[in-house]
């Protein structure tokens, strides 16, 4: 809130002072306005100025307390090199670690392509096997070694059963109903 002697010294300051033209027209645009918000009903108040709120007295400072021997900061560089060092060893383990085990998986490939080439050379052998030993004319060189002999094609006889007779393959029958 101004005091009383700052006023009293704004007031004979302006009481000096002549109204420019800006100021007129400035005058009479406010005067325009209220005269306009009291015609459509609303009163046009004026502003009152406001005392500044006074602020509270800041409280002193607190003392700071200065400290003359410092902690000891060796179990920290201790740590800090022990996580250095673990993070190198990380940095150069693994991938030795995954070389490895790539490797090893190579070779395990390498071993699977080994017996799969083994297993179809093995399969090749046994079709060939199969083909020689089913052919008719091993079959008729075993066939003979077991005493059978190839069959005359005249003297290839069925047997009907019920009818009771042996009829040859050339011969024609008339099947009796």
């Amino acid at each position: 809130m101004p005091t009383t002697s700052r006023r009293e010294w704004i007031d004979s300051w302006e009481k000096d002072l002549v109204p420019s033209a800006a100021e007129r027209r400035s005058q009479a645009r406010v005067g325009a306005r209220v005269r306009t918000t009291r015609y459509y009903g609303q009163e046009a108040t004026a502003r009152i100025p406001k005392p500044a709120p006074e602020l509270p007295r800041r409280q002193p400072l607190t003392e700071v307390k200065s400290i003359s021997s410092r902690k000891r900061i060796w179990p920290l560089i201790v740590a800090a090199v022990m996580v250095c060092a673990v993070l190198l060893s990380a940095v150069f383990v693994i991938p030795v670690l995954v070389n490895s085990s790539t490797t090893d998986l190579e070779a395990a490939t390498g071993r699977l392509q080994t017996t799969q080439q083994q297993l179809a050379q093995a399969g090749t052998d046994l079709s060939a096997q199969v083909s020689s030993l089913s052919s008719p004319a091993r079959i008729a060189e075993e066939a003979s070694k077991l005493g059978m002999r190839p069959v005359a094609l005249n003297s290839i006889r069925y047997v009907q059963l019920g009818a009771g007779t042996v009829v040859a393959e050339g011969e024609t029958t008339v099947a009796s109903r």
